[in-house]
């Protein structure tokens, strides 16, 4: 039975073999091969195995009979046993899905005779194949990683031996990453794309040792023991700095650890030369100009308790040093590198050793450190020199806020006192008080008022100038508010200054008046029928003592109703009381809005005001529950604070779809016409209300009309819709929905979906209890035929 069922299988698979052969003769090459390879694994994987792989693509390196090392032979062993166990692989994945596609093959015909689970079986064979093929080709890209690290390289540029200012023996080393990005072929030939790594290096640790026969061999004589590179991109360099802790020592090794691995630099270390030093650097001012007077000595600077000529000479000696230096440039540049000295460079012929040159610069830039740039043996040598502090400087004497006659507006103005307290600079100790007053003046000061928050300009004139403020003067400057506010930055900006010099400040409250000032940051809002509307109000008082003041709301439309409120206690307020500590208070002022309103008042802007006022003003103005009706004029002559707002009614748009009957009922190829109701159930007027109908993507539909083109308030209008099912739809239930959607204000609104039940029934659809009857009568009818036969008998 067994091998009739073998024979079965392989005479069937034979024919499957026989068709593709036949179908694939007018496709391309490639086809062809797979039915080959298909032909042969049916007949046995062994002419597979033994077959050349004619078509995989050539490993071999382009210069394969180019010499090589015994590394680099190695190498390329490691290399190719990980590629032919990764083309074993896949192999035995391909004649896996050559079995598995068989397989199935076979299961589709009619005479079937391979079972499901063997064809499970084969597909999980065909994935164990799949990913034992891709962690062949995972270790075919690290045994090929891991082969290159000795590409990586880091260079040992420069040395240089030096003695620092305490006498230490310093040396410097520079390293460069000399690598190159390097190809991986073999993982880009599995990949189907380049892989190439870059030749940056991480984590490098350097560290200095002493080479062997001189002493403790391979100890490190270096401080720091170890210094950590975090990264060493691809041509870049880095210089570190050591301080030789063994005595005599000109011969070291510079031990570099990365990439799991290890380098050793066998270095002789380089003399430096000596070097041009700075002694003093002044600034001092000369008219409206400052200067800068640098004195530069050619060797290590001494004083008294230091090493005499003898034994500087002495020490330079080690060093074969030169007895002077020709053409030394020297130019002062700023942070930036940009020159800021003038002239911009000056030439010294000759140095000798010892010598001191003072030179002296205008600076064109005021500044607090700066480089004096050194350029001498085809090398330079920057030395960043730190300042003596600028000794100007502006005090604020007072800063005070008061409001103008009301007559004027009653705007908000602000005073502030200015005063040059600059200390003297460094002077000759002859220098004359005129002298000293000239050297401390300021020139061309910029004043502006800025906002806390934001640093906004709120003042005007924007900007006040300043041509001059001379020594111990004093200058009064008057803005007026554009926002009021308890403080404020005073901005104060001038040529010796790089950046403006700004410092916050309170602001003192005086005034003539006692008058409240009202302001609010949402004056003008809009606000929907039947809801409120938050005004905020900020009350502010600039007089010092305690006194009660009336809430009133000015022009306001009768049919809206109002209260003031505490924004923390939520408690209503009709007066507020302000005392010395608190001279400012926050208040919201709610106003209620009705269901309905003429709509002549919507969509328009009704303006009202809100005044503080004193207990006398207050009863001289007379009103009913905190309201009042007042003409523009009178309104203009109050001496309290008054405050102008806005708001615009808006009625709310809301519309409503009514469905009568949501179940309908038809037979197939009828189709379902019904009709709804769409109404205005808002507080405005509608137009251009668009109806919505989702159905099932092969229905059709018809609604009418489909864009209503206005729709009163409370008005309403029938829909008529009609859905089309297709023609060869099936017995069921199907639904719909049924909606409208309209735009207000760049807003849409929707209406609640309606949901429509379709019923679609058969055209000849019998019921259940017909069919029933129907069944009873047959069999009473066979029961009594049945009866009478047997009674003749």
């Amino acid at each position: 039975m067994e091998e009739w069922k073998k024979r079965w299988k392989n005479e069937g698979l034979q024919r499957r073999i026989e068709e593709l052969y036949l179908q694939s003769s007018n496709l391309p090459i490639f086809q062809s091969l797979i039915i080959v390879l298909i032909f042969i694994s049916a007949t046995g994987m062994s002419l597979l195995i033994g077959m050349p792989l004619v078509f995989a693509e050539d490993t071999q390196p382009p210069n394969e009979n180019a010499p090589k090392t015994k590394d680099e032979q190695s190498r390329q062993i490691e290399i190719e046993t990980e590629r032919l166990k990764m083309e074993l692989k896949e192999q035995l994945m391909k004649k896996k899905l050559v079995e598995l596609e068989n397989l199935r093959t076979m299961m589709m015909e009619a005479n079937n005779i391979v079972t499901v689970s063997e064809v499970n079986q084969a597909e999980e064979d065909y994935e164990t194949a799949v990913s034992e093929y891709e962690q062949a080709k995972l270790a075919l890209q690290k045994v090929e990683l891991d082969s290159l690290k000795d590409e990586w390289h880091i260079t040992v540029e420069a040395t240089s031996l030096y003695e620092s200012p305490d006498g230490r023996e310093l040396f410097s080393i520079t390293l460069r990453n000399s690598s190159s990005p390097v190809k991986l072929i073999e993982s880009s030939k599995v990949l189907g794309r380049e892989i190439i790594i870059s030749a940056q290096i991480d984590d490098i640790f350097v560290s200095i040792k002493e080479q062997e026969g001189f002493g403790a061999s391979g100890a490190i004589i270096a401080e720091p023991y170890e210094q950590h590179i975090e990264t060493l991109k691809e041509g870049e360099s880095v210089t570190l700095e050591f301080e030789l802790i063994k005595e005599d020592v000109r011969d070291v090794v510079v031990y570099l650890e990365y990439s799991g691995g290890y380098e050793e630099h066998n270095i002789h270390l380089k003399q430096e030369d000596p070097y041009i030093s700075v002694v003093s650097a002044r600034r001092y001012k000369e008219g409206d100009r400052r200067r800068l007077e640098v004195v530069i000595t050619y060797g290590a600077v001494k004083n008294e308790t230091e090493e005499t000529d003898t034994e500087i000479t002495a020490r330079y000696s080690n060093g074969a040093t030169a007895q002077e230096i020709n053409n030394v440039y020297v130019s002062i540049k700023d942070e930036t590198e940009a020159i800021i000295g003038f002239p911009y460079e000056y030439r010294i012929p000759t140095l000798k050793d010892g010598q001191e040159e003072t030179l002296d610069f205008e600076l064109r830039r005021n500044v607090d450190s700066l480089t004096v740039y050194l350029q001498y043996l085809d090398k330079p040598y920057p030395k960043k020199i730190h300042l003596e502090e600028d000794t100007r400087h502006i005090s604020i004497l007072s800063a005070k806020k008061f409001r103008i006659a009301s007559n004027t507006g009653g705007q908000m103005m602000v005073t502030i006192q200015l005063k040059n307290t600059s200390t003297t600079e460094a002077m000759p100790s002859n220098a004359t008080p005129e002298e000293i007053a000239a050297a401390n003046e300021i020139r061309g000061i910029y004043v502006s008022l800025l906002d806390v928050t934001d640093d906004t300009n709120i003042v005007k004139p924007y900007e006040e100038k300043i041509q001059v403020l001379g020594y111990n003067e004093t200058v009064e400057l008057t803005f007026q508010l554009q926002k009021d506010v308890e403080s404020l930055k005073v901005s104060l900006d001038y040529p010796e200054l790089d950046a403006p010099d700004e410092r916050l400040i309170y602001l003192q409250k005086e005034s003539a008046l006692d008058v409240v000032n009202v302001s609010s940051l949402r004056f003008s809002q809009e606000g929907n029928l039947g809801s409120s509307v938050t005004y905020d109000l900020t009350l502010d008082r600039l007089a010092e003592t305690e006194n009660t003041f009336q809430l009133r709301v000015i022009n306001l439309l009768n049919r809206l109703s109002f209260e003031f409120q505490d924004p923390e206690t939520k408690s209503r307020q009709s007066q507020v009381k302000f005392t010395q500590e608190q001279s400012k208070r926050n208040l919201s002022l709610i106003v209620y809005l009705p269901e309905e309103l003429d709509a002549s008042y919507l969509d328009s802007t009704l303006e009202f005001h809100v005044a503080v006022l004193d207990e006398a003003e207050a009863t001289e103005l007379g009103g009913v529950n905190n309201r009042l009706d007042l003409p523009a004029d009178r309104i203009a002559s109050i001496q309290g604070g008054v405050e102008r707002f806005e708001l615009i009614p808006k009625g709310v748009p809301e519309i409503e779809v009514f469905v009568p009957n949501a179940f309908q009922t038809i037979k197939i190829g009828e189709e379902v016409n019904m009709t709804a109701t769409l109404q205005n159930i808002g507080t405005r007027d509608l137009v251009d209300i668009r109806m919505l109908v989702d159905v099932n993507t092969d229905w059709k539909y018809t609604v009418i009309p489909e864009v209503v083109k206005s729709l009163e308030r409370n008005e309403e209008t029938e829909i008529q819709l009609t859905l089309s099912p297709p023609v060869d739809i099936g017995v069921g239930e199907y639904q719909a929905k049924l909606n409208a959607e309209v735009t207000v204000d760049n807003r849409k609104f929707e209406a609640r979906d309606r949901s429509i039940t379709v019923q679609v029934e058969s055209k000849t659809q019998m019921s259940v209890t017909t069919l029933l009857f129907g069944a009873l009568i047959l069999l009473m009818i066979g029961i009594v035929i049945v009866t009478i036969r047997i009674s003749r008998r």
